[in-house]
């Protein structure tokens, strides 16, 4: 059984009711009615949400039913009328009905029409939850920070918003906020009623991806079963915001271009061209510039995309908005671990400024709300921030490397604790990629794994250090 709505059956023949009730009841809730004034209290007593209708009942025209039953948009409609009736189920569909089968009909027939319909109506249930769920803050003002860098990505944001229709290409390291500048630009708009859409092109495999952004016909492979929107569909009058471009498999480029460039596509399988009103921004933390020149993404494409091309700083590059930021953030996990911490002590403010924060924006969110969970009084502590912040190790440290290295040490600290965070901040510098922080630093990998297990990191397939 279904914990969803319940579909109501509308149908005066009784056995065609009785089987459709059987049939149906299979997987979902089912209420059945044999007349107009039924239905009415029928569909009153329970959530409904999908109606199948017959148009012809014994008190009434099932067309009036059609409006009761889709206003408010309170469920779908599937209208069965005989042949001759067509012209009825044409002025159900624009009255609001959903689509329209004709007696007699195919199960088979029949269960991929109310699977459609099925999930067209929780599609749009969604949408609707997740606009509940937006913060009362939109648009820009959610970009937190006061340095002139944000400032200025701020006004950005809300020029481009002006012009709907323009590409929007968004670069930054990875953990600056890319998608919080994509929602931004969708909330400033015209748009801002439609839909956001997002789909990470790096974690959607290969195989797959065309028929996620594209949608496909029935029957396009094996378990095309029904036919399928897909994300740019799902986007229209509204924002498709593409993650992690750069990873976007070089057979896929062209097709996206063309949408790009037109507005139309194919669904995978089909030969009906869809068209879409759509506003397309992209993200990536790679060097587009040098993919092109590698010859793993097309130079038409990147033209494309950055028809307007903005920048988010990393942190390092704003660091009078830390304090800014790692406050929002604490107030924000305090309330939702309904803890009272209220703020940070002189030590530990301290050490997050002196941090270089490589993860950027959202190594600093997690490193807060770590801090709140660890957190015994109203002050965080050095003691409750994660080890990196606490000992200084970051990028800046290698930018910075002199003999007094690194702040906060004594003068002239032992050889081995030079080399134990010259080591450690290579490997984060590699972005903890082993084989590569080796090399960096001249030396086996079997050596760096040694030296990274005596400073407490952990190695592949083991636990963290005790």
């Amino acid at each position: 059984m279904n914990a969803a709505g319940a579909v109501l059956v509308v149908e005066d023949d009784q056995v065609m009711r009785a089987t459709l009730a059987q049939h149906l009841g299979r997987e979902h809730q089912v209420v059945t009615a044999s007349s107009c004034s039924e239905a009415r209290a029928a569909f009153a007593r329970n959530r409904v949400e999908l109606v199948i209708l017959d148009l012809n009942l014994p008190d009434g025209d099932g067309l009036d039913l059609v409006h009761a039953f889709r206003r408010d948009d309170e469920a779908e409609v599937v209208v069965i009328t005989a042949y001759p009736k067509v012209q009825s189920a044409v002025r159900a569909l624009k009255a609001g009905a959903f689509d329209y089968i004709n007696k007699p009909f195919e199960l088979e027939e029949f269960d991929i029409v109310i699977a459609k319909a099925l999930g067209h109506r929780r599609l749009r249930d969604e949408v609707v939850a997740l606009r509940r769920q937006r913060p009362q803050v939109q648009g820009v003002e959610r970009i937190t920070g006061e340095s002139g860098a944000i400032s200025r990505l701020r006004e950005e944001i809300r020029q481009v918003a002006q012009t709907p229709d323009t590409t929007v290409l968004i670069r930054g390291e990875s953990g600056t906020g890319k998608e919080l500048v994509a929602e931004a630009i969708h909330a400033e708009s015209s748009r801002s009623d439609g839909p956001f859409v997002r789909v990470n092109c790096s974690s959607i495999p290969a195989t797959m991806l065309e028929a996620e952004l594209f949608g496909h016909e029935r029957g396009a492979f094996t378990d095309a079963k029904s036919a399928r929107r897909g994300l740019v569909e799902m986007a229209n009058r509204g924002t498709l915001f593409l993650d992690e471009i750069g990873d976007l498999p070089l057979e896929l480029q062209p097709k996206l271009l063309t949408v790009l460039e037109s507005r139309r596509f194919r669904r995978l399988g089909g030969n009906r061209e869809i068209s879409v009103d759509v506003r397309f921004v992209a993200a990536t933390n790679r060097d587009l510039e040098a993919m092109v020149a590698a010859g793993h993404f097309r130079d038409d494409l990147l033209f494309r995309l950055k028809v307007f091309a903005a920048q988010v700083p990393p942190l390092r590059e704003r660091q009078g908005d830390v304090v800014l930021l790692a406050t929002h953030f604490l107030a924000d996990a305090a309330r939702r671990m309904a803890k009272k911490v209220t703020g940070f002590s002189a030590a530990a403010l301290e050490r997050l400024t002196g941090y270089g924060w490589p993860g950027n924006v959202r190594e600093l969110r997690n490193a807060v709300e770590r801090a709140v969970i660890l957190a015994r009084s109203e002050a965080i502590e050095p003691a409750n921030l994660p080890a990196d912040v606490t000992t200084g190790v970051s990028r800046t440290v290698c930018v910075d490397f002199c003999p007094a290295f690194p702040e906060g040490l004594p003068s002239f600290p032992p050889l081995e604790e030079i080399e134990r965070r010259y080591v450690l901040c290579v490997y984060h510098q590699a972005q903890e990629n082993k084989t590569r922080a080796a090399e960096m630093l001249g030396i086996s990998r079997v050596t760096l794994r040694e030296k990274l297990r005596q400073s407490g990191v952990a190695d592949e397939g083991g636990g963290a250090p005790g």
